[in-house]
């Protein structure tokens, strides 16, 4: 039926085309796995500090999930094992790093006795470990290499299995994370943290830095804008301020992590932000190649890599 009122029809509809819609923000998936390393990614979509973006976080539980994240068309922002950005580049997934992270005091090798101020000092006692070829495994190996007069590795295949195989007295030691450290001693008044790996790591290397274990990386649907930049290393910084807060935010999306408050507040982070702190990460890319190239997709990374 015709409009009884043509003339203010026609200048309802002009007016609509005058006013400005509303810009939908643009959705920015963040992923980790459950580490201490992904929290600033969680307080970044809890805070939604940038104007115009939306920050979603979503876990990441396997290499093949995390693959199809960063290779999507959509614009991702990923916590990963430094070794696997590394194999993503050599594979043609190119990635660009923001920065590597290091988190002094996280890894700890738990036992009974004595603290170690080298593996050779274990005189050939086993030592549990999740994996073979693994990150663990290998800052282990280039630590010192395994034998009976130094360590022997038992692989339990499982991320959580070393600390209950040590608390039933089957293996003499283990390599284990923040939380499970400090879970495990409190569990058993005999256990102690026999050495830190970061101590370890500088005693065998003579490098100044704790590995730079992760890595935050975002992939060719984002670019690497400076606000960007700035909102992660502000979240960065206040979760590296407080680390035991760690806990309350990756227990959001990892329940298992609510008890990790205690074992976190032991760790120092730093923020590495690249380039400018690329010979670090290049310089622990260096002793992983030297233990087992496949590791890194035996290729050193471009420049390119770390955004020079």
């Amino acid at each position: 039926m015709p409009s009884r009122y043509p003339f203010l029809t026609g200048c309802l509809l002009a007016l609509a085309f005058l006013v400005p819609l509303k810009s939908e923000a643009e959705e920015i998936v963040l992923s980790g796995p459950p580490i201490w390393e992904s929290a600033p990614l969680v307080a970044l979509a809890e805070t939604q500090p940038v104007a115009g973006v939306t920050f979603t976080f979503r876990p990441w539980t396997s290499p093949e999930g995390l693959r199809k994240l960063m290779q999507g068309g959509a614009p991702a922002m990923a916590v990963m094992p430094a070794p696997t950005a590394a194999l993503f580049e050599a594979n043609g997934i190119h990635l660009t790093l923001l920065s590597a992270t290091i988190t002094e005091g996280s890894l700890s090798v738990v036992g009974r006795g004595a603290p170690v101020s080298s593996l050779a000092d274990l005189k050939g006692a086993s030592l549990a470990l999740p994996f073979k070829g693994y990150l663990p495994d290998l800052l282990m190996r280039r630590i010192e290499a395994p034998g009976p007069e130094s360590w022997q590795p038992y692989y339990t295949g499982s991320l959580n299995a070393g600390m209950q195989l040590l608390l039933a007295g089957r293996v003499e030691s283990a390599l284990l994370a923040e939380p499970m450290a400090s879970l495990a001693i409190a569990q058993d008044a005999g256990l102690i943290r026999l050495a830190g790996l970061c101590q370890l790591w500088r005693n065998a290397t003579a490098l100044p830095d704790c590995p730079p274990a992760g890595v935050v990386a975002i992939n060719p649907a984002l670019t690497s804008r400076p606000e960007l930049r700035r909102a992660y290393q502000d979240a960065f910084r206040r979760v590296a301020d407080d680390p035991g807060s760690a806990a309350v935010l990756l227990s959001r999306f990892f329940p298992e992590l609510a008890q990790a408050q205690e074992g976190y507040s032991r760790i120092i982070a730093r923020d590495l932000p690249m380039p400018e702190h690329a010979p670090a990460l290049a310089a622990f890319y260096a002793e992983l190649m030297a233990v087992e190239p496949a590791a890194i997709g035996a290729v050193l990374p471009k420049p390119d890599f770390y955004g020079q």
